[in-house]
């Protein structure tokens, strides 16, 4: 009876600890004038050119699925509507650089299409701007004439 105790303690312990694949959750990534991320500041409104919560899972410099928002009761979770692998590429420009917008990470053992991922865990109002994998501003999300914008908070 004992080791019967031990073993299902055994095999808890074991699932806890199972490395799954963990992706950064962002919006779309967006070109964006070195000029205006050169001016930002606090309190400034960021519009992010989306009308609707589309968005997708990174690793690294590898964009593996694209995912839409949905309500499921009085939570949100994210369906994956698009499973690829495009590397992101890097920006040659001279006026435009290529912004992250960054949710945080989320882990998941499957990506394949209709999966759904659970983003419980993550504050869909707080957002960090990410230029060339460092975070340049943290903000929150809010709506201006029926767009995604981003209001900074600070400025880093």
């Amino acid at each position: 009876m004992k080791s019967e105790t031990q073993a299902l303690h055994l095999a808890r312990v074991m699932q806890r600890h199972i490395q799954t694949p963990s992706y950064e959750l962002a919006l779309p990534l967006v070109m964006v004038p070195k000029k205006k991320l050169k001016k930002l500041s606090e309190d400034d409104l960021f519009l992010s050119g989306f009308d609707s919560m589309e968005l997708i899972m990174i690793d690294g410099d590898t964009i593996y699925a694209e995912m839409k928002l949905k309500k499921m009761k009085n939570a949100y979770e994210t369906q994956i509507v698009d499973v690829r692998e495009d590397t992101i590429e890097k920006s040659d420009s001279k006026k435009y650089e290529i912004l992250k917008i960054s949710f945080g990470s989320v882990h998941s053992k499957r990506l394949e299409l209709g999966e759904m991922i659970d983003i419980g865990h993550i504050d869909l109002q707080t957002v960090k701007l990410v230029l060339k994998e460092k975070t340049i501003a943290e903000g929150s999300l809010v709506i201006v004439d029926d767009e995604i914008a981003i209001q900074i908070k600070r400025v880093i």
